[in-house]
């Protein structure tokens, strides 16, 4: 197959990866139940309680009326991935539409777990981070200037080192306060975009060039390579043609600078396992593992093994980060507020010296 089919979709909202994956999985029943598409997903659409999700399959089946194709329907929606949309048009070509359809439905299932996972690590610090804000809140606008009026009310003078102290308190909180409330909207922010597909777009470049997140978006690309690796190969690509398509599905230019090295390599004659392993891509084992998978035949099993490995790596990854945010978090709340709290104790504990 020489024919890398491109689409151009309408404006519409994006279907989440796990509506995607969803709509694939059903479809594969239907093929399997050798009902016709466009019955099918009329029947479908009986099932759906949303309006938009009526419209939505509504559309499917009327194009599938008029053009006979499921591909040429999903594009006309808008509402569908590129990759998908592509990858269906190769199914159909190739006669492998339930494998294609299949593989999807397994891609999308990962994706929407990997998305998952990422927005519960952006969610769990949002959380903590309003909490030290709400008592970090309470301390500088109602605790401090209760205890300054206090301190003046007393009638004592207090000391320059007294008085320095407490400012000092008030000056830690306020500081505090303002970082709190930068990092909530940075997250809050993050949050929004990562639900369309621009912004996670965006992230995604962001955790690309972050050094403390670099490594942990290597294995995420590494992920998204190998699966797609075992689409692509199970629809019937060679190595060549599929290293082509993969770097339009990956957000990382690094990643995608090593696919064209290799792929330039393969193109001159290099097996690809060598290839793979001379720009780095995996480590040796697992390169290893893919040039036994290109000698039996088994390549598109071998890589579909990887991108399970990667994922399951990338979960770790992401629970031991969640997991040292909770303890961090809590450690910087004890001193912020340590701080504030010695700074009215101590002032306190001088004018009550005095006194005695």
């Amino acid at each position: 197959m020489n024919e890398h089919p491109t689409v151009s979709q309408s404006s519409a909202k994006s279907l989440s990866s796990s509506d995607v994956s969803l709509f694939c999985s059903q479809v594969v029943l239907l093929l399997r139940a050798g009902i016709p598409l466009q019955e099918g997903i009329g029947a479908m659409s009986e099932n759906i309680d949303t309006p938009k999700g009526k419209e939505l399959l509504h559309r499917i089946q009327t194009g599938m009326e008029q053009n006979h194709s499921l591909y040429l329907a999903l594009n006309s929606t808008g509402a569908f991935p590129n990759y998908m949309i592509n990858m269906i048009n190769i199914g159909e070509k190739a006669g492998k539409l339930e494998s294609v359809l299949d593989a999807l439905s397994l891609y999308y299932d990962r994706d929407d777990r990997l998305r998952s996972r990422i927005r519960s690590a952006l969610l769990y610090p949002f959380i903590l981070i309003l909490m030290m804000g709400a008592v970090i809140s309470v301390l500088v606008i109602k605790v401090l200037p209760i205890f300054d009026a206090a301190f003046m009310d007393m009638g004592s003078d207090m000391s320059a080192a007294s008085a320095t102290i407490l400012h000092a308190g008030t000056v830690i909180g306020k500081i505090a306060l303002i970082a709190i409330i930068v990092l909530s909207v940075f997250l809050l922010c993050a949050l929004i975009l990562y639900k369309t597909e621009k912004g996670y777009q965006w992230i995604s470049t962001v955790l690309n060039n972050f050094p403390l997140t670099r490594r942990l978006s290597d294995k995420i690309s590494s992920a998204r390579f190998a699966s797609a690796m075992s689409l692509l190969l199970s629809s019937g690509y060679d190595t060549s043609e599929a290293l082509e398509l993969i770097p339009n599905i990956l957000t990382s230019k690094v990643m995608i600078g090593k696919l064209h090295l290799c792929r330039e390599a393969v193109d001159s004659g290099v097996a690809f396992s060598k290839a793979l392993a001379d720009v780095h891509l995996f480590p040796g084992i697992y390169s290893s593992m893919i040039g036994i998978g290109a000698k039996t035949g088994n390549l598109d099993t071998v890589m579909s093994h990887l991108a399970d490995i990667y994922a399951e790596d990338v979960d770790e990854s992401v629970n031991r980060a969640v997991s040292f945010i909770e303890p961090a978090m809590v450690a910087i709340l004890s001193i912020v507020i340590g701080a504030i709290l010695l700074s009215v104790m101590l002032p306190l504990m001088g004018i009550m010296s005095s006194i005695g």
